[in-house]
């Protein structure tokens, strides 16, 4: 690893530490509160809210970066926690003590860690950071107070009875039990249990895999792909604690415990003896993988299969087997074992002594980044209102002309312009907040992609690279959340049709490694993916040969095609190149769907291509659904709206310029022939209109053609927002929606992607 990249790793590992303290810092106050109130805890009364969760975030924060210390604690209290919710154990004065205690002693660790991170006190040995822990002797003392506090506060039988006579006089302790009883928390610790699993893995699997994947003797993945599955180990002997032991569910999850525990074996003795972490076990862990992420769905409907479970295990105990059976590090071992860290010292420094009550830097302190965390629903919520809000400021506007043309109140109507104009500017800048809030790095869809290569690459047995750039372009997350599948089958269709095999590629001079570059960039205000390969292009001769075999063209509609429009022939149902059908491709019901699914979040995409060099597809998107810029037009007494990402531009046709062909309207634009076709025909709402010796036209573009649509007026440019149409009017073609406007009409927003459709029909 370079110092370059080290330092770049050094400081995201900063960034991550900081919002861990930031967090645990802000919630310091309302976790003693908690622990206070549990002395009021008598029978039958509920923990006090968030004490469980807030222990589990500290737990599950700490592990994620290495502090056993307070995990471990953590895990502690946990237990402590769920025997007072089932009311196994009593509150006594000493444990509240040692759960204060436990406090004391987080809060000195939380002084020491920012004094740490800062950069007087960090230092980095062999590519890891290392903390120090001061506090062994105080840690090991508050473990054992309490586990004696526990077993002190047990429910002996006199108090049992006196617990089962308290409740109404007549309830037993089986309800306290109960599942209606532990539902809440139960619940509760399943959701995280899901999410927070399913991220791990979503990072092993995404990233650290294919790092070790391309190079075997990366010991730093190994290391964090060995903390995440001691994660997951720690969140399912929590998840367990709530369960009743006669559940499927709980069966179901001591077998999912074994095969964690089995592979995290497999794990330590790779790290341990510095094995490198050959492409066996990279597949081997894929499977893994796959398993993990399958059952943790699974918990959602509590079907399991115990035939997946035997068949995993059995090839992860192999495996451990096969491994054990060697006395040495394997001959292809680059790197040594790393250091090996003891249970009471894991992390280390070469930083300066400090006492045991530490005070806090306030410099440190300072630095942290302010953050919190905010529900999606109500993110969501605050868009729909600022959203309410650009109609209403778009009011203000139309009161004031009409105060002044209908009323004659010229001093009036400028003081309500002047009020609209502050209000716009607070919109403005509410509007750009809530939605810097919903954006994200395309970087969570690009995570997937290296899987996708590499199992195409053993699946095909060719060689190929994927390239990412621009992971760190944002982008809304509802645009996020649906291009994430057109893009796999973008990526899919690249390395199953685009790369040729190895053979093929040294024959034409091109090394035998393919090479797939997935990039994102922002440009005017609109974010756009490019898949470019190396590969053997697109033909555009053999794909309208194909279209015609396929009878999905005319041999003479084929012959007046430009080499675009054949090439954008791969976008119609059914169409397919492969020769065969196979896992990857070949059934033609792919890049339509695609097509569609990006029309539909207002996307565009667009395809280059060269013989023998390759072929780069293009998606062009908005960085936001929720609100848009558009034109308003009037046909008749009609009025409409075209977004203005389709838009090309306005322009005034001489009539005298359009000419009919074979049944279509034509007309030159700047030396280039493009269809033309007037809105009221599309719609079905009125005639065309050829007495004007001029006609406003809107120049339209579907990514690759232009094409221009005759309106009655063209009005002024404004912010709507798109309110989607219900029921039978939701399939109406040509239409995305309706908004409103400042004067209250309702109005129809027009999709120009489906108008390019019917033109072409």
């Amino acid at each position: 690893m370079t110092q370059n990249n080290t330092q770049n790793k050094f400081r995201e590992d900063m960034i991550i530490v900081k919002m861990f303290t930031k967090e645990w810092t802000d919630n310091f106050s309302d976790l003693e509160k908690a622990i206070l109130k549990l002395e009021l805890h008598t029978k039958g009364m509920e923990l006090p809210n968030n004490l469980f969760n807030n222990i589990h975030h500290i737990k599950c924060g700490s592990s994620f970066i290495g502090l056993s210390s307070i995990t471990q604690l953590c895990y502690e209290i946990e237990i402590i926690l769920i025997a007072l919710e089932n009311n196994a154990i009593i509150v006594k004065t000493e444990l509240i003590d040692n759960l204060l205690l436990f406090l004391d002693f987080f809060r000195n660790c939380l002084d020491r860690l920012n004094e740490i991170i800062s950069d007087d006190y960090v230092t980095i040995e062999d590519n890891k950071l290392f903390l120090e822990r001061p506090y062994e002797t105080q840690e090991i003392q508050l473990r054992q107070n309490l586990k004696l506090a526990f077993e002190n506060c047990l429910v002996n039988d006199d108090e049992e009875n006196d617990l089962q006579e308290g409740i109404d006089g007549e309830e037993n302790l089986d309800v306290l039990l109960s599942e209606e009883f532990k539902g809440g928390l139960t619940e509760g610790i399943k959701e995280q249990f899901q999410i927070e699993n399913l991220e791990h893995i979503e990072k092993i699997e995404n990233e650290l895999l294919i790092r070790l994947d391309s190079n075997s003797a990366d010991r730093e993945a190994v290391d964090e792909i060995f903390r995440a599955i001691h994660s997951i180990k720690g969140g399912i002997g929590i998840y367990l604690a709530v369960l009743n032991p006669h559940d499927t569910i709980y069966v179901a999850l001591k077998r999912f415990s074994e095969i964690v525990h089995t592979y995290e074996s497999l794990l330590v003795l790779i790290r341990d003896k510095g094995y490198n972490f050959e492409n066996k076990l990279v597949d081997l862990s894929f499977f893994v993988m796959d398993y993990v992420k399958s059952f943790i769905r699974s918990i959602e409907f509590e079907i399991f299969d115990n035939r997946e479970d035997k068949k995993i295990l059995a090839q992860i105990k192999q495996q451990l087997i096969d491994l054990q059976s060697m006395n040495i590090p394997g001959e292809n071992t680059q790197i040594p074992s790393p250091r090996k860290v003891s249970n009471t010292k894991e992390v280390y420094s070469k930083s300066k002594q400090t006492p045991n009550n530490p005070i806090q830097n306030s410099s440190t302190q300072s630095s942290i980044t302010q953050s919190i965390r905010v529900n999606q629903d109500k993110i969501d919520k605050m868009m729909n209102m600022i959203s309410e809000l650009l109609i209403a400021k778009n009011s203000f506007m139309h009161i004031s002309s009409k105060l002044s043309t209908d009323y004659n109140l010229p001093q009036i109507s400028k003081e309500v312009k002047e009020v609209g104009a502050y209000v716009n500017r607070i919109s403005d800048d509410l509007q750009n907040t809530i939605m810097s809030i919903r954006m994200i790095e395309v970087k969570t869809v690009f995570q997937k992609m290296p899987r996708v290569i590499r199992d195409i690459a053993q699946s095909t047995g060719k060689k190929m690279e994927l390239v990412l750039q621009g992971e760190h372009t944002e982008i809304d997350k509802t645009i996020i959340e649906q291009i994430s599948d057109p893009l796999v089958h973008m990526i899919r269709n690249s390395a199953d049709h685009g790369i040729e095999p190895c053979e093929e590629r040294l024959l034409k001079g091109k090394s035998e490694k393919g090479r797939i570059t997935l990039r994102a960039y922002n440009k005017n205000k609109l974010v756009y993916i490019e898949i470019e390969d190396d590969g053997k292009g697109i033909d555009a001769e053999s794909i309208k040969n194909k279209a015609i075999e396929k009878k999905l063209i005319s041999q003479a509609e084929g012959d007046k095609m430009s080499k675009n429009q054949l090439i954008n022939l791969i976008f119609l149902p059914g169409f397919s190149m492969a020769k065969e059908i196979t896992e990857v491709s070949g059934r033609g019901v792919g890049m339509d769907i695609v097509k569609n699914n990006i029309s539909k979040i207002n996307g565009k995409i667009s395809i280059e291509s060269e013989v023998d060099k390759g072929t780069k597809m293009t998606i062009q998107l908005p960085l936001s659904l929720a609100v848009s810029r558009g034109l308003i037009v009037e046909v008749g007494q009609d009025t409409y709206i075209f977004p203005l990402d389709n838009i090309v531009e306005t322009v005034k046709i001489k009539t005298a310029n359009i000419h009919n062909f074979n049944g279509k309207c034509l007309t030159h634009l700047r030396g280039e022939v493009i269809g033309i076709e007037w809105l009221s025909q599309i719609f079905s709402t009125g005639e065309k209109n050829k007495d004007k010796e001029e006609l406003n036209a809107v120049i339209l573009t579907n990514g690759h053609e232009n094409y221009a649509i005759v309106v009655d007026k063209l009005k002024n440019e404004q912010e709507f927002v798109v309110k989607p149409l219900e029921g039978h009017l939701a399939t109406i073609p040509g239409i995305t929606g309706s908004t409103l406007l400042g004067n209250g009409q309702v109005v129809l927003i027009v999709n120009p992607i489906d108008l390019v459709h019917f033109m072409d029909n």
